[in-house]
């Protein structure tokens, strides 16, 4: 096994399709269990479990705020809020980053919906892009 994940990478093969080709190919050799049958209802076990259905939900609500303007709004009061810190656009990013997580609960959804919101404004001010999107996706953690 161990010569052909190597054989199969010489080849210039990408590395998830190498696994998928072997572990296919050692399942269905060496298996009682018929892969192909089982692989459906792994594959849909797996993608509805309740915290996966929920994420895109999260990010739809995300949405509707950055489309209704109340993301913008409420970013744009707290940089007023805190403009007078040094780097107060960063700080805004925290702030912001921190409510919307706070009443979303999602991470991914928060960065997405702050990143949406703030990037233009910190492109438009000279913000270093590493910084700037380094602090949304901190915060978005909080």
């Amino acid at each position: 096994m161990g010569a052909g994940l190597l054989g199969l990478m010489a080849l210039s093969i990408p590395v998830g399709v190498v696994l998928f080709l072997l572990g296919f190919g050692v399942s269905t050799f060496f298996s009682p269990f018929p892969l192909m049958r089982g692989l459906g209802q792994i594959v849909w076990s797996s993608s509805s479990a309740a915290t996966l259905i929920a994420i895109p939900f999260f990010v739809l609500l995300g949405e509707i705020l950055v489309r209704s303007g109340v993301a913008a709004r409420t970013y744009g009061a707290l940089d007023k809020w805190v403009s007078w810190l040094p780097g107060g656009l960063i700080h805004a990013n925290i702030a912001t980053a921190t409510l919307f997580s706070a009443t979303s609960g999602s991470s991914v959804a928060t960065a997405a919906t702050v990143a949406t919101v703030a990037t233009p404004q910190g492109v438009r001010l000279g913000y270093d892009p590493r910084l700037f999107c380094g602090s949304i996706a901190a915060a978005g953690t909080l």
